[in-house]
């Protein structure tokens, strides 16, 4: 099994804060059947900011100690970026998802979707090709009677797009996703996502997506050792083995 999203590099982000505890979950990980996994921490202008070079450090010790424990997991560096108003400058040095092609993009729900579209685009253009993480979660990918009232919260939010977005338009994009299916995204699913790990609304619209066909592939988003898997856990591995095939 392959995980292509996972918070695995310690003292990068909000992952495990010391080298044993991603040891932990590294051998959770392998425990549960996974032989391949994507670290793919956070990259939020504010809050995670630890540089590539960072990343690689913490990837190469992680690597080193999983040998000294006899536990072929095999590692590949990734990042997790977030689609602001700073993702450009970070794009100059981007880091994809080990040899491939993929950069993990994260959609919040402040974020204009033109500005998401064009932002895509522009990856593609440069010869990379955008997965956009667990789309389930992102009230732009929502069925209508899903989608929440725009609270004063995320109305903040977008105006700190003010003068990054002033030839956008705010409204919701009906087409967004037509769009990034059509300049060839790949749509990655969290396997909890289907077990009810971050709600009924989101496991509704996960399950929407995998019946549309969209997801390409899988993560766990995992940042730490569950303390008690969800009661439908038992099922995970058969929707791995859905989403993958």
């Amino acid at each position: 099994m392959i995980d292509w999203h996972c918070h695995l590099l310690p003292g990068i982000d909000d992952g495990p804060a010391t080298l044993d505890e991603a040891v932990n979950m590294a051998r959770f990980l392998y425990q549960e059947g996974y032989r391949i996994v994507y670290c793919t921490p956070h990259l939020v202008k504010g809050s995670f900011e630890a540089d590539n070079a960072a990343v690689r450090a913490a990837l190469d010790a992680l690597r080193a100690e999983l040998v000294r424990k006899y536990m072929p997991l095999q590692l590949f560096p990734g990042r997790e970026y977030c689609v602001d108003e700073f993702l450009p400058e970070y794009l100059k040095d981007p880091l994809p998802l080990g040899e491939t092609r993929f950069l993990l993009l994260e959609i919040p729900g402040y974020t204009p979707p033109a500005y998401v579209r064009e932002t895509c685009y522009r990856i593609k253009l440069s010869g990379y090709i955008p997965m956009i993480a667990h789309p389930e979660r992102c009230i732009h990918f929502e069925a209508p009677d899903h989608k929440p009232a725009r609270g004063i919260r995320r109305q903040l939010s977008i105006l700190n797009f003010k003068l990054l977005i002033s030839n956008y338009s705010n409204s919701a994009d009906t087409s967004l996703l037509s769009y990034l299916i059509d300049i060839g995204c790949m749509f990655q699913a969290n396997l909890g996502s289907f077990a009810g790990m971050y709600g009924d609304r989101i496991k509704r619209n996960a399950v929407r997506l995998k019946q549309a066909g969209l997801y390409t592939h899988s993560g766990t988003d995992l940042h730490a050792v569950p303390a008690e898997l969800p009661s439908e856990s038992a099922c995970l591995k058969t929707l791995y083995a859905d989403l993958t095939s």
